[in-house]
């Protein structure tokens, strides 16, 4: 959810050049440079992630909704993926240090923190550099550290090794994951309690009553929010709505996806339309003119990149709570039953789970539009979207942090273990 696997992949190399040419000047290669210092919040919680915060992916847009205040936030980040596009916390660095020893993490965590009051931690980890990096600041300052996992770069998909992600948990005093396949999966790896935070909506966006079946809105034309992680997907999705009668709306978080191949006007032909992005503040009104949304997904047949196929498993996309919080929108995910995505709509009746064919897209559609079917589910959305309010989430996660566990537990209880699984002592 921090972007494109593939992108991501391709800037790697860039990433290296980078901390290359900062480790021959001598210094750390920074975006803000060491004036950042001055901005140092009296007392800081300091979060690291891979890339930028910002509402381009799914993780940036999580995290601002978490942190509506980041005042009192040193961001610190190991990738940029978005040229620098940042907008959160009161102090912003960059440290690529990809490639680069742990001595030497340590040492330039040290001359990017001098002066800094770090009263606790929060890591987002994609990439190995997030986890050494937050097993330095860990060593170095002593304080609590949590560590929230969007996506899975470890269980299903090679990038953070056992050893390293098993130092990582061991030294974390909470461990967060965003969907409960993925609390399942990592409690049974490393035999640590885990906990689920899944996406969360601001309370502003959220009505207070169901949103009806809209009358004027064309029946046959649903909505899709968000990035599509795979040219794979995107071509299944084409293919399911070529010649279907059926055709989508698609709001991108970019107006111009550079890390999928496709001809806007061939793409309109099978019944794909690209809008420009919405502003998360318009998403209500604009969702709310729709009869049901869209959510690709993977096949889990092994024909995807891995990293594409481990977000489908063990991620919960953002866009299946936003959809269902501020518009109380069926769903139809289109892809195996047993993705991330798909569980979430069949565990609270949400919508219909459909593979990439046509007939069976038209079908789940169809049984979706019917009268009967919208009311109920907007109804249970509803109850749902009340669950998904981010509000006051971030003390929420801080308290959690001090008790070493849940200071409720609201998710546990919304979202409990369907494979009989237990909870693994500490």
């Amino acid at each position: 959810m921090v972007g494109s696997p593939l992108v991501i992949a391709e800037q790697a190399r860039a990433r290296l050049n980078a901390v290359l040419s900062a480790m021959r000047d001598g210094k750390p290669a920074t975006v803000d440079g060491p004036a950042a210092l001055n901005h140092f919040p009296a007392l800081a919680d300091l979060v690291v992630t891979p890339c930028e915060v910002n509402e381009l992916h799914g993780t940036g847009t999580l995290l601002l909704r978490m942190f509506p205040d980041s005042s009192s936030v040193i961001s610190l980040r190991t990738s940029n993926f978005y040229n620098g596009q940042q907008e959160f916390g009161a102090a912003q660095l960059c440290l690529p240090l990809a490639q680069a020893a742990a001595p030497e993490i340590s040492s330039w965590l040290k001359w990017y923190l001098a002066g800094a009051s770090i009263r606790r931690i929060m890591c987002l980890p994609y990439i190995p550099a997030d986890a050494v990096v937050t097993i330095a600041l860990k060593d170095m300052f002593g304080v609590p550290v949590c560590t929230y996992i969007m996506d899975d770069k470890n269980v299903c998909a090679n990038g953070i090794s056992d050893a390293l992600m098993n130092d990582l948990l061991a030294k974390s005093d909470l461990r967060l994951v965003i969907s409960p396949e993925m609390r399942d999966a990592y409690e049974q790896k490393y035999r640590m309690k885990f906990w689920v935070v899944p996406p969360l909506v601001p309370g502003k966006l959220i009505p207070t009553r169901p949103v009806t079946f809209p009358r004027e809105a064309d029946p046959r034309r649903g909505v899709l929010l968000g990035n599509i992680w795979g040219q794979r997907w995107l071509d299944l999705l084409r293919r399911t709505f070529r010649d279907s009668g059926f055709e989508v709306d698609w709001y991108c978080n970019h107006k111009d996806p550079k890390s999928l191949a496709f001809d806007r006007t061939e793409m309109e032909r099978d019944g794909i339309y690209l809008r420009h992005p919405v502003d998360e503040r318009d998403l209500p009104a604009v969702l709310s003119q729709y009869a049901y949304g869209v959510v690709p997904s993977d096949t889990l047949d092994g024909a995807s990149p891995p990293a594409v196929q481990a977000i489908a498993e063990l991620s919960l996309p953002s866009r299946i709570p936003t959809m269902i919080a501020t518009s109380h929108l069926p769903l139809v995910v289109l892809g195996h039953p047993k993705t991330s995505a798909a569980g979430f709509v069949k565990r609270f009746e949400l919508g219909e789970i459909a593979p990439y064919e046509t007939g069976a897209m038209k079908g789940a559609v169809e049984r979706l539009l019917r009268p009967d079917v919208q009311s109920a589910i907007r109804g249970r959305a509803a109850d749902v979207a009340r669950r998904l309010n981010s509000d006051g989430i971030a003390d929420w996660i801080w308290r959690s942090l001090t008790a070493g566990r849940p200071c409720d537990l609201r998710f546990e209880d919304l979202m409990p273990s369907l494979n009989g699984s237990h909870a693994h002592g500490e």
